[in-house]
């Protein structure tokens, strides 16, 4: 097949940028560079797996998982069916992390998957340790394995449980709390592109409005927090006012988020400290 054939196959089956996604498989299949592609539009490829890996992606199966890996924060992170795959949009809620720790302190990441937030985080900061939440097993080894191939095992920990229950004593607080949680509403499920089929589901929704485990974290882990810490949340844009009523309750206030397209992404969530505290957008 050349690469007009791949991009025409992967155009016809809805995806956007076939051409470019064709690059991708053939140079992953073959080792050929970009440069060479272009430079000989017609070549025909016969690379093992490179003809099955276009069919599978051209049913909709994530290009990152056949890839088997994903550059997330300029670091790539191995990548497979028991994590989300890592998106351009949770690297504004990553910069949040990175800013608030710029002269250190620990850091907590809940519901870390592949464990791309907390090990950005660590790799950008200096004099920073952290510890990171999964709740599936396998999901967790993978957010081991990718701590490790950033040489960050040292000064990160990985613990399998549950992020709706509180995991730590009382006194283990840490300044930045992070977590990309399943916000995505039930009803939404069906409307999303065709690739979340094949992502963990438990890892988008919550079966419900999206903000039951919003809910929790901000309920348990608000007491985890240093005096001057922040709780950091990916959520819906949809979802901006729910999570700031839930924030006013337990007496935080709430700073929006926005990511690299200007839409809301999440928000930053810090103790009241006086009447005059109220949230603000980031630009």
């Amino acid at each position: 097949m050349t690469l007009p054939e791949i991009a025409k196959i992967l155009t016809d089956a809805g995806i956007g940028d076939g051409r470019f996604e064709a690059g991708l498989l053939i140079s992953h299949f073959t080792g050929v560079s970009r440069a060479s592609m272009l430079a000989d539009p017609m070549r025909d490829y016969d690379a093992p797996g490179l003809a099955d890996a276009v069919k599978k992606r051209a049913r909709r199966y994530p290009l990152q998982y056949i890839l088997g890996t994903w550059d997330f924060m300029g670091l790539t992170f191995t990548v497979n069916e028991n994590c989300l795959i890592p998106r351009p949009d949770t690297e504004c809620v990553t910069e949040a992390a990175i800013s608030a720790l710029s002269d250190g302190g620990r850091v907590l990441d809940l519901c870390t998957g592949s464990g791309c937030i907390i090990a950005s985080v660590l790799h950008y900061t200096k004099n920073t340790t952290g510890c990171a939440v999964e709740l599936y097993p396998g999901t967790a080894d993978l957010a081991r394995k990718n701590i490790s191939d950033l040489g960050l095992s040292d000064r990160c920990t990985v613990i399998t449980g549950d992020a709706a229950a509180d995991l730590f004593p009382e006194t283990e607080k840490f300044r930045v709390i992070v977590s990309n949680p399943p916000y995505i509403a039930k009803d939404e499920m069906e409307t999303l592109e065709p690739e979340l089929d094949y992502e963990p589901r438990a890892a988008l929704t919550d079966e419900g409005n999206g903000l039951s485990l919003i809910g929790s974290i901000i309920r348990i882990y608000k007491h985890h927090l240093t005096e001057d810490g922040v709780l950091i949340l990916e959520h819906g844009w949809k979802q901006s006012d729910a999570v700031g009523e839930i924030a006013r309750q337990n007496g935080m206030t709430a700073q929006i988020i926005r990511d690299f397209g200007g839409n809301i992404r999440g928000c930053i969530l810090k103790a009241q400290r006086s009447p005059a505290d109220s949230g603000t957008t980031l630009n």
